[in-house]
């Protein structure tokens, strides 16, 4: 009899202890700007501050600008890998990290200029974290309802409805195998690094590019920038691939871009390629780093078509992130036929000012292929009939 009650007495623990683990400790809204995903945090109690969360980051990093907001000390000259490879930087002397007042322990943070990042992306950053956050908590990112819900690990038992996949880890980045048919027919087998912060769909990596020939196999292109952490701009192709199958998923016509980068991650030797911000906000995915495991649900947006430029035009801010400025004009493109110049002001879109409208919206009007738009460059007013680059 003893024995019996006792074990219903574990049974009952046990119970609760699984209960407990599935319980969020904490959970946190989060906003979608264009292709990044923004939570709140706090340093050392300061003000709610806007990072970017992103798992293709082994670190964490915070504005300088922010940095000297907050009076933050500097420590030593330092160097730490990325993304896009060695960055410089300097430690900072903190006390606290805080996401809805679950503390994140033993991180470090650096201290570098993001101004490249705000011009390009179109708003103010603070910071960037993404490993720090995924290696303390099971991590829930749910686009549906906009939010993060983080778990204890210990005892965390995923009971969801969506599809488990194990992942590696390289560089503090996840990865994941997949294939993908090329516009040729060929058949890529190969890794992907898992990054939220890419603004990509799929890319493939410098050396797998240069390795198979892939620029002739990607159908109609077009070169276009990007830039990450690190300051350079590389140039990348963009095309299409028939295409992408992992897990049971599939998409069809998927964009793909072609790295031409000579550090960070997309230039790894070892991993084909990264599956971006494009792909990702398709799903809810729950990161669990201490079972080496993802969890896969499709969300509300998962048939949307893929984004795509239709006017062959690249917008950026101003140093002083008070206009919208023609970064790059694509060959072949509606902008190039309507003769719009690098360097030029975007200063209308449909009559309403283009600044207010900011980046992510712009760039949104700008893909939508078969319509037209009323565009004003330098004060000039022009009819911009939209069509698709790919």
């Amino acid at each position: 009899m003893k024995k019996t009650i006792g074990l219903i007495i574990i049974a009952i623990f046990s119970s609760l202890a699984v209960s407990m683990a599935q319980t969020p400790l904490t959970s946190v809204p989060f906003e979608l700007y264009g292709d990044h995903v923004f939570v709140k945090i706090k340093v050392n109690n300061s003000r709610d501050l806007d990072f970017i969360f992103d798992t293709g980051d082994g670190l964490t990093v915070l504005n300088i600008e922010t940095a000297k907001e907050l009076r933050m000390l500097s420590g030593s000259d330092a160097k730490t890998t990325s993304a896009e490879g060695e960055i410089s930087g300097k430690l900072l002397k903190h006390q606290r990290i805080e996401i809805n007042n679950i503390e994140l322990k033993d991180i470090q943070i650096y201290e570098t200029s993001l101004k490249h990042l705000e011009i390009s992306i179109g708003r103010e950053i603070d910071g960037i974290i993404g490993y720090d956050m995924l290696e303390n908590y099971v991590v829930s990112m749910n686009f549906d309802k906009m939010s993060f819900d983080l778990f204890d690990s210990n005892g965390y038992k995923y009971n969801g409805t969506g599809k488990t996949l194990p992942i590696k880890l390289t560089s503090y980045i996840p990865h994941i195998p997949a294939n993908i048919v090329l516009s040729n027919g060929e058949t890529i087998k190969g890794e992907f690094f898992i990054d939220t912060g890419a603004k990509a769909t799929i890319d493939f990596n410098t050396p797998y590019v240069n390795k198979h020939g892939l620029t002739d196999k990607i159908g109609e292109s077009y070169i276009y920038l990007v830039s990450g952490l690190g300051k350079k701009e590389y140039e990348h192709h963009q095309g299409k691939v028939k295409s992408l199958t992992f897990n049971g998923f599939e998409f069809d016509g998927v964009p793909v871009g072609l790295s031409h980068a000579n550090h960070g991650i997309q230039n790894h030797k070892k991993v084909t390629g990264i599956f971006g911000s494009g792909l990702l906000r398709k799903f809810n995915v729950t990161y669990n780093y201490p079972k080496h495991e993802m969890y896969w649900e499709k969300n509300q947006s998962y048939n949307d078509p893929f984004q795509v430029n239709a006017s062959g035009l690249e917008l950026q801010l101003n140093e002083d992130m008070s206009k919208v400025m023609i970064h790059k004009v694509f060959e072949n493109s509606p902008a190039e036929d309507a003769s719009i110049k690098v360097d030029s002001e975007l200063s209308e879109v449909n009559g309403k000012a283009a600044i207010e409208l900011g980046l992510p919206e712009l760039r949104r009007i700008l893909s939508e292929s078969g319509k037209s738009v009323k565009i004003k460059i330098d004060g000039k007013s022009i009819d911009l009939k939209l069509k698709a680059l790919i």
